[in-house]
């Protein structure tokens, strides 16, 4: 056997693909499988090129054989945004390295901190980010992820790539924290790639990786949130923060016997996030939250309310996290699309007080406290669940959310719940956090025809509304090619732009070309 070969498997499938949730099904020839070298090296650029040749050679053997590809991570998205109809996929969830950059790595223009210890890390793109949670936390480099999405299962680039939003207040979202990008673009081209605003390691690591250094503000901004349109993203680099310790608490009822609803004071808060000035979401203390969550039920009238914060706390000393706490049973750091999978085995769909039933059978109530690795669970329910994400700006999100809960009532009642998540605008070009203040509306439960009926109207029940709204791309959506074109507007014509740079043979963008792609006119 020739050095490496046991790094990459080719394995044919006769049968559909499924994702994680089994709402997307599809026919694909078969999956390369790309594994860190037998010998266990550390995490370095003689490494990281061992497994770049490997997955080159997938990259040559598609490109020869007319075939497209597209990378595969824990198949956690709910759009067809990863499958590659009659294509190849490639996992790489086995090239989980990941290091902290050392002082003399890190560019002398770069605006960060020099100074803060560990802020930098170089982490491959099939790291879990419950493995990135876990080795941050650890005494020995005390960081933590800035945000994550609901969950924590996911792969860092298959999160970042589709847009996942985050979850802290003030803060934008997950892809933000990533400020090095380490793209294969084909078989023999690589790139490192850089916002020119912000340049952030010494040439040395991509000289060492053969890897072309550009520093572009609108590629970066381009790739970061790519789709898997360029190409592969082998490693990234991100921005930490200092370890966080959490208080965490879920509230649904008023403190004298009744449930929170959504009425005057609750819509004051969605609208202000001024949680202190709610009797009931008032914390002794008058801190701010870090993290805001209602969970609205729109099929009660009043439509009632179910909502988590967190608060930042000091790190209790020789505090260790048990991350198998969370492994199990939802609790605050889990959105209704967990809960709602977990449910499938009690309720039939379309159960009127599916909300209601689901916050009293699964989620923990009380006080909590646990790291940000704890708090966000990772083993979500395999099972169908619908999830959509609409974003709006601040301002329209009161607006938003009432007009999506008269949507739900003309359509005779739903099986979904509604989430408010808060993140502040990102410079990609295709995020979904383009608006300065941006409220993302989860809209969560159970697949059925009455759930996808209702995905399928958001586009118009926002447009009477005269609403502005992006979506996930990685959640069920109802984009095409003339809405994504009008949302976006010249930071689309950027992102076509980009790639065109990144890939002038049209062989190459073909390669990383999916239906979906297609479909919203990513392709071109």
């Amino acid at each position: 056997m020739a050095a490496d070969d046991d790094m990459l498997d080719r394995i044919p499938q006769k049968t559909p693909w499924k994702n994680w949730h089994e709402t997307i099904v599809g026919p694909i020839k078969g999956v390369y499988n790309v594994w860190y070298p037998s010998d266990r090296p550390t995490y370095n650029a003689a490494t990281i090129n061992r497994c770049t040749a490997q997955l080159q050679k997938a990259l040559a053997e598609a490109k020869a054989a007319s075939t497209p590809v597209h990378v595969v991570g824990r198949g956690w998205s709910l759009s067809e945004a990863v499958l590659v109809r009659n294509g190849w996929l490639i996992d790489m969830t086995r090239l989980n390295g990941m290091r902290p950059l050392a002082r003399d790595q890190i560019d002398p223009g770069h605006p960060g901190d020099a100074s803060e210890r560990n802020r930098l890390w170089m982490i491959q793109g099939g790291a879990y980010l419950s493995e990135i949670d876990q080795t941050l936390e650890r005494d020995e480099f005390a960081r933590s992820l800035h945000t994550s999405g609901a969950a924590n299962g996911q792969t860092i680039v298959g999160a970042t790539a589709t847009g996942t939003h985050g979850s802290r207040l003030g803060f934008p979202a997950l892809h933000d924290t990533i400020v090095s990008i380490h793209l294969l673009a084909g078989e023999n081209q690589q790139y490192w790639i850089e916002r020119a605003s912000h340049p952030v390691v010494d040439p040395s690591i991509p000289n060492a990786l053969g890897a072309t250094l550009l520093r572009d503000d609108d590629i970066f901004n381009a790739v970061v949130v790519g789709i898997g349109a360029f190409g592969i993203i082998h490693n990234v680099v991100i921005e930490t923060r200092s370890r966080i310790y959490l208080r965490s608490v879920n509230i649904d009822d008023d403190g004298h016997g009744s449930h929170l609803t959504l009425d005057d004071a609750m819509r004051d808060v969605i609208r202000t996030l001024d949680c202190n000035a709610h009797p009931r979401l008032r914390d002794p203390d008058g801190k701010r939250p870090y993290f805001f969550q209602p969970i609205v039920d729109p099929n009660g009238s009043p439509p009632r309310v179910l909502v988590t914060l967190m608060y930042e706390e000091d790190w209790p000393a020789g505090y260790r996290p048990n991350y198998a706490m969370r492994a199990s049973k939802p609790g605050p750091g889990y959105d209704f699309i967990s809960v709602a999978g977990a449910l499938l085995d009690i309720f039939q769909p379309g159960v009127p007080l599916f909300a209601q039933v689901a916050s009293a059978q699964l989620v923990d109530k009380g006080t909590k406290y646990g790291s940000w690795g704890e708090q966000f669970g990772y083993r979500a329910p395999q099972t169908k669940v619908a999830s959509g994400s609409v974003a709006v700006d601040q301002a329209d999100g009161l607006r938003a959310l009432d007009a999506l809960i008269a949507l739900n009532h003309r359509l005779g009642g739903v099986p979904l719940v509604f989430s408010c998540r808060y993140v502040t605008g990102s410079k990609a070009l295709l995020a979904m956090n383009r608006f300065d203040h941006t409220v993302v509306i989860g809209l969560d439960g159970i697949w059925n025809h009455q759930s996808l009926a209702f995905f399928d109207a958001i586009p118009s029940c926002m447009a009477a509304a005269g609403i502005t709204f992006t979506q996930h791309w990685g959640k069920s959506n109802a984009w095409d090619k003339q809405r994504v074109a009008a949302v976006y507007g010249p930071d689309y014509d950027k992102w076509i732009a980009a790639r065109h740079r990144l890939l002038p043979d049209a062989r190459d963008r073909d390669l990383f070309t999916n239906d979906y792609m297609r479909l919203r006119g990513l392709n071109a």
